[in-house]
């Protein structure tokens, strides 16, 4: 017979579903490893809520579902701080929750409620983790949508923190709490969706741009840069740039450590790769190929190494050719040592 706690389970899971099955269609459209990873944990989340699912396979589903959330947060979190993965660091602290929810079982709950507050403490370990990552992500970007993400995803595991104390109170707290978790489930799949969606707010260019007379990479000054882009004011180029007026056709991301719209720091090079790598993609699919802009190299330096810029543009000049897109790259020749400006330049094709 189905207890009246189970008839929550069912319903979450039910209401569940439609949302995974949404992740997944978002993921695979949007070739999101990060999003098909979480869709993947949270699949393995419904199966451990299954009415009478045994305690020891509840156990490994939910340890599954764990690993597929960190990877996928882990995926999200590099491109926009790698650094930010420092937070795992924090996992072993886990080891300390059984005994702790042991000694505070015994506070609260004796007999069959210390039972069955004992039976679901490895929900309060899975809780933890999600805390873990809900923090990992608010302090990897100041997104809007990234931020109520990681909220989201630590109030999830807030609620599997509390639920042993709801299991040993009673059906209805027990009841309350699940419906809570799965409340707040449906927003952080929306988000996270919304998130995978607009990780990258790019206009393709869907007509080729007259590229005649073009390499496929160019190191230029300023002067010859000017004259290049005249072309293009009325095409969506992809520009990475310090300053903040251009034409409004392009994509434009700003360089810089300020908490400001379409900010990019300095220090992440992954994400300005990403960026081209799909930029010139879609627009391949669609017909086209895509010009990027780079006139902020000397700031870039500052926060990296030559070697680590030297890899970037090697990568974009590779997908360039993959992917028939134009790079043109501004630079103060000045501001280089002949060794540099001979290596930057090995980089036209």
């Amino acid at each position: 017979m189905i207890e009246y706690g189970d008839l929550f389970k069912l319903m979450g899971i039910l209401v569940g579903i439609p949302f995974v099955i949404y992740a997944v269609y978002v993921a695979l459209k949007e070739r999101s490893r990060a999003l098909l990873m979480h869709s993947f944990g949270w699949f393995l989340f419904l199966a451990a809520l299954a009415p009478d699912e045994p305690y020891f396979f509840q156990k490994i589903f939910l340890g599954f579902s764990g690993v597929c959330m960190a990877i996928g947060v882990s995926s999200l979190v590099y491109t926009r701080k790698p650094k930010g993965l420092t937070y795992l660091a924090g996992l072993p602290l886990m080891l300390f929750l059984n005994p702790l929810y042991e000694i505070l079982g015994k506070a609260f709950f004796s007999g069959e409620s210390l039972k069955r507050f004992m039976n679901v403490i490895h929900t309060a370990q899975y809780g933890y983790v999600l805390i873990l990552l809900g923090v990992m992500i608010q302090f990897s970007s100041r997104e809007k949508d990234f931020r109520r993400f990681g909220l989201f995803y630590s109030s999830m595991g807030a609620t599997l923190i509390l639920y042993p104390f709801a299991k040993g109170a009673g059906l209805e707290f027990r009841a309350l709490d699940i419906s809570l978790g799965f409340l707040i489930g449906i927003f952080l799949m929306i988000y996270v969706s919304r998130l995978i969606r607009s990780r990258i707010e790019l206009i393709i260019p869907e007509k080729t741009a007259n590229k005649k007379g073009l390499k496929r990479v160019s190191i230029v000054n300023k002067k010859k840069a000017r004259e290049i882009l005249a072309k293009f004011e009325s095409f969506p180029v992809l520009a990475f740039v310090r300053e903040y007026k251009y034409p409004e056709q392009w994509n434009v991301y700003i360089i810089t450590n300020a908490p400001m719209e379409k900010a990019i720091s300095p220090t992440n090079l992954a994400l300005i790769s990403e960026l081209c790598v799909r930029y010139m993609r879609e627009a391949m699919e669609k017909g086209s190929s895509g010009v990027i802009y780079i006139n902020c190299l000397e700031y870039l330096r500052i926060y990296n190494s030559f070697n680590s810029l030297l890899k970037l543009l090697h990568a974009l000049r590779d997908y360039a050719i993959i992917y028939d897109g134009t790079v043109i790259i501004e630079i103060e020749e000045e501001s280089w040592d002949e060794k540099e400006r001979v290596l930057l330049k090995e980089i036209e094709i």
